[in-house]
Parts: structure tokens; C-alpha cells; sequence
């Protein structure tokens, strides 16, 4: 059966998201969203492996990885990225260096609005 779950998941470790989630994930971990699952949050996490769909920004402090089966809907920050050949990325993609922390501009409701 799938899960669903909203509002705020904050973990330390590893975590899979195998069903649906919406609202924002915080950790200090590793995030793996699996084949069928179903994301729409602002995820920040050490790390994150993308093997279904993700509507929302990301800001990964170590690594993202997209499999060849992931859809990614808005802005990706990471000092590393992997592309898998298949995978779908709607949005940007920001790389930082090493000593950087990755972050994602605040955006206003204002901005938004104006957008292309």
C-alpha cells in the first residue's frame, strides 16, 4: 500500500520515500526517493537519489543523482550532480564549489508572479 505524508520529515541518516510526500524535508542524511513515489517539497539533505518524481527545489550539501527513471521539477543546488542518461530535469541546475554552502535564493510571492 502507499504511503502518504505531509508537513515537515527531519532525519538523521538514510531515508526512503517509496509512496507520497508534500510539504519539506530537512536532514542530515542521505534521501533516496524511490521509482513510484511522488514528492512535492523543498528538500534539504546531505544527499539525494532521485528514482521518481520531484516537484520542488533541492539543495543538497554533498550530492544529487538523478536515475534514469527521475523527473525533477525546479531548481537543483549541489557541489555534485549526477545526470543518469533518461533522467528529466524541469528547472535549473546551480553547482557549488567544495567550500560553498549550498542555498537556494529566498523567493518572494512577488517574484514568482513576475517570472517568465
Amino acid at each position: 500500500a502507499n504511503a502518504r505524508f505531509g508537513g515537515l520529515l527531519a532525519f538523521r541518516g538514510d531515508a526512503a520515500v517509496l509512496g507520497e510526500l508534500a510539504g519539506r524535508v530537512c536532514a542530515r542524511g542521505r534521501l533516496r526517493v524511490g521509482p513510484r513515489a511522488l514528492v512535492e517539497a523543498r528538500i534539504e539533505v546531505d544527499e539525494l537519489v532521485v528514482e521518481g518524481f520531484v516537484r520542488g527545489d533541492v539543495v543538497a550539501r554533498h550530492r544529487v543523482e538523478l536515475a534514469p527513471t527521475a523527473l525533477v521539477e525546479g531548481e537543483i543546488v549541489a557541489p555534485r550532480i549526477a545526470l543518469r542518461e533518461g533522467c528529466r530535469l524541469r528547472g535549473r541546475l546551480r553547482m557549488q564549489s567544495a567550500g560553498e554552502t549550498p542555498e537556494l535564493p529566498e523567493r518572494s510571492a512577488d517574484s514568482d508572479a513576475h517570472a517568465p
